[in-house]
């Protein structure tokens, strides 16, 4: 085992599994209606479908950008996240397009353009809607529902990573790519590192699968 190696915490055939099945057991069918909700309308011309996903993935995945976003006068602050979204359609669909062509097994480049591309996102609602503050975890999850490789991002995820892969600057699977969130970036640098050594040792864990598994509680 080499030095970068050493630094990542690989699960067990059986580890995994017991956690896909524990996420598919308690929120499987709830994932489902989510996917098959962007399936259904993976396009922002819309207002009302738009509103309808932000509304269903915020509130599910508890994403915390409502209190990121000042409420307009008599309104919701959902509504001026689906508005966003709605009035920056053209911009959010070249997103999503660019993300739709990846499939796994993913390689370094196609994480890099991932982080990329959540950067954009991030960057457009940071300066229409949060005034400077990232909602890089809502962006990570409404990604994820439009385009499955997109790696979820929250508190629990980057807590259970962080004890998984130790960070290191000499064992970086990408450069950073202009405009892509720090934070975002350094989660899935540590992330792709263990997709690829889980790999390595035989267990072709996907992205999804290894985001049930660092989204159990920690104990």
């Amino acid at each position: 085992m080499n030095g970068s190696e050493s630094t990542i915490r690989v699960p067990t055939t059986d580890e995994l599994a017991n956690a896909v099945k524990a996420f598919a057991d308690d929120w499987g069918a709830v994932d489902e209606i989510l996917y098959r909700t962007c399936r259904d309308h993976p396009g922002h011309t819309d207002r009302r479908s738009v509103m309808a996903k932000v509304v269903l993935i915020r509130r599910t995945y508890s994403a915390g950008i409502e209190r990121l976003v000042e409420p307009p006068e008599g309104g919701q602050a959902v509504t001026k996240i689906g508005d966003c979204l709605w009035k920056q359609r053209t911009e959010v669909d070249a997103i999503i397009g660019r993300l739709r062509g990846i499939a796994e097994p993913l390689s370094p480049d196609d994480m890099k353009t991932i982080v990329r591309q959540h950067g954009r996102l991030d960057a457009l609602l940071t300066q229409n809607l949060t005034h400077g503050r990232s909602p890089r975890s809502f962006v990570s999850k409404y990604l994820h529902f439009h385009c499955p490789v997109v790696p979820i991002f929250d508190d629990y995820s980057v807590r259970s990573l962080t004890r998984r892969v130790r960070w290191s600057e000499n064992a970086k699977p990408f450069e950073r790519p202009a405009g892509a969130d720090e934070e975002y970036f350094r989660f899935c640098t540590r992330l792709m590192r263990l997709y690829t050594a889980c790999r390595s040792a035989g267990i072709a864990a996907t992205v999804k699968q290894l985001d049930t598994l660092l989204w159990q509680v920690p104990t």
